[in-house]
This record gives structure tokens, sequence and C-alpha cells, in this order.
């Protein structure tokens, strides 16, 4: 009986701590999480009313993330190979328009190029474990949260199947805070060198 009610108090330790810890990424089923980025092109951000009935991946990735650059070839051939199909794929960054141009003049990215608002798609997102990649269903609904390797257009066209994928979840960062804080450092430093924008 005793072993028992030390393994109960335990484990009613452990579910209390672990419900006050931080989320490490959005998890399945979040719905229509906050997008508030400015696309590079000038072109306006859709709505999530004007994406219903597509599949959005949202990439998140930064220009001084080694990780992040070698998915872009990965994430280009994605892109050519669901051509023409009701998907809309997004690479996030936060950092500045101008170092964004920069680095795309020697490595193109042909998803559409998005810099985020002051961090706070990164942040609805949960995004700080870069390179990380969300799928969300035609509804706008998290069905997946992968590193962009393991994406592929068959993931993709089953989730515009309506069904949900088997992948191994990207897991997180554990310290979303101290990623926020140095996210938020790098890019007061960048503002310093890029301007604002």
């Amino acid at each position: 009986m005793r072993k028992w009610l030390r393994f109960a108090l335990l484990a009613a330790a452990a579910a209390s701590i672990a419900a006050t810890l931080p989320e490490k990424r959005l998890p399945a089923g979040a719905v229509r999480p906050a997008m508030n980025f400015r696309l590079l092109d000038g072109a306006r951000l859709p709505t999530w009313d004007e994406l219903r009935g597509q599949v959005v991946v949202v990439d998140f990735w930064a220009t001084w993330c080694a990780p992040c650059v070698g998915a872009i070839p990965h994430m280009n051939a994605l892109k050519q190979e669901l051509a023409g199909e009701p998907v809309r794929l997004f690479s996030v960054t936060y950092e500045p328009r101008a170092k964004v141009s920069e680095f795309l003049a020697t490595h193109p990215i042909a998803t559409d190029v998005g810099i985020d608002n002051d961090l706070a798609t990164f942040q609805s997102f949960i995004a700080w474990g870069i390179p990380i990649s969300y799928v969300l269903d035609r509804d706008g609904r998290v069905v997946a949260a992968v590193s962009p390797k393991n994406l592929t257009a068959e993931v993709v066209r089953s989730v515009l199947a309506g069904k949900a994928p088997k992948l191994e979840p990207h897991p997180g960062w554990d310290d979303p805070a101290g990623a926020a804080k140095y996210f938020r450092a790098q890019l007061e430093e960048d503002r310093k060198k890029y301007g604002g924008d």
C-alpha cells in the first residue's frame, strides 16, 4: 500500500510540474494560429478565410541557421512538386527585410517568404526550435510539426485527402523563453545594421 501511495504521489507531482512547463511547440489540433507577417514580395498576406480549402505549410527559418539553409533546396523542390495543387507554402523569418533580401541573392527561396512582425508569428506558433515546419489542414488546424527534411509531397497530399500524416514530430525547443530572448537580441542587433523593416 505504501509503495502504491508513494507512486501515486510522485505521479501527481510529475503531472503538476508538466502542466506548468511552457509548450515546446504548437500542439496538433491548434486551429488558425495567428499569422502576423508581411510577404517579402509586397503581396498581401491572405486571411485564414481566404486560405480555407488549402493545405498551408508554415516553415520557420533564419539566415544564420545552418539546418534552415540546408533545407532550402528541399522546400524549393517541394514547392515545385506541389505546383497547381491547393497548397500554400510560407517560409517565415523574423529578420529584417534588407538582411533577408541580401541572403536571397545567393540562396533563392521558391516559397512565399514572410518577414515576421516583431516575432509575433514565431510566438503564436511557438516556433523557437528552427527549422520547424507546421502543416495545417484545409480548415487551418495543425496536423503536424516536423523538421522540413521530413516533409514530402506525399505527406502534404495525404493532408489534402483529409488524412492525418504519420510523422516523427519535431521536438520543439526545451527553453522557449530563452530562445525568444535570444531571437529578440538577434533581431535588435540586425535592426541596428539593416534598419527596422
